[in-house]
């Protein structure tokens, strides 16, 4: 059989070689691109692990990007508590491991991960780019409550520069029983050093950082 040459416009065929154009990576790259964009000192600078995943730093700065990034990780429905809440809704440090709210039924499913019976009141819940989370008060006191003493005055640190007050702070932490319960003072005596009463009555009360001796006493209440 003969061959019949198949006659391809120039301009055609140098279309076919010009490289595609280029897309920003918007998720958690595979490991395919993963090996190609290994360098070190400056991975650690445009890609921030989140539990077992690599991501842009530019896709967690809002709270959409951060709960896309904890979303395959989310075997059923369920409720963002703790650390995991306090990140989507304030950023910071992404958390070491998944803390969330489920439903009974769906107990068996979570094995890997912390789990809690906590049943949140409504008013101790939000959705946040449609998943539902302990509101930014509701996970501060809880970190305060259980957390080692520097994230537990960060924590409470992070809600106040976020603008919660300490009328709302407390209302959380008067929603803390049960099970809940453990480590209500110690919350109590952080929130006490880093938004004192007197500061609460101020007409622009700053929500930036503590004095250093405020942080300093709380890190005592965190620690007694």
């Amino acid at each position: 059989l003969g061959v019949q040459a198949l006659c391809v416009p120039g301009h055609a065929a140098l279309a076919h070689l010009e490289p595609e154009p280029l897309a920003p990576i918007l998720e958690a790259p595979g490991d395919d691109e993963l090996r190609l964009l290994r360098c070190p000192g400056l991975d650690e600078q445009i890609l921030m692990p989140v539990l077992s995943r690599l991501y842009p730093v530019d896709t967690l700065r809002t709270p959409a990007g951060r709960v896309a990034a904890l979303a395959p990780f989310l075997l059923t429905d369920c409720i963002l508590l703790g650390a995991n809440a306090l990140w989507v809704h304030a950023g910071g440090p992404p958390p070491r491991s998944l803390v969330v709210s489920v439903d009974e039924k769906d107990r068996a499913r979570w094995k890997r991960h912390q789990i809690h019976r906590a049943h949140l009141p409504r008013m101790d819940i939000v959705t946040v780019a449609g998943q539902r989370c302990a509101t930014l008060a509701r996970a501060a006191v809880d970190v305060a409550r259980t957390a080692p003493a520097g994230e537990a005055v960060a924590a409470i640190a992070m809600a106040r520069g976020a603008g919660v007050s300490r009328v709302a702070l407390f209302l959380a932490l008067t929603h803390c029983r049960g099970g809940a319960a453990a480590g209500r003072p110690r919350a109590a005596g952080i929130i006490e050093s880093l938004l004192p009463a007197s500061q609460e009555s101020a007409a622009d009360p700053p929500r930036g950082g503590q004095g250093a001796a405020g942080i300093e006493d709380a890190v005592d209440a965190a620690q007694g």
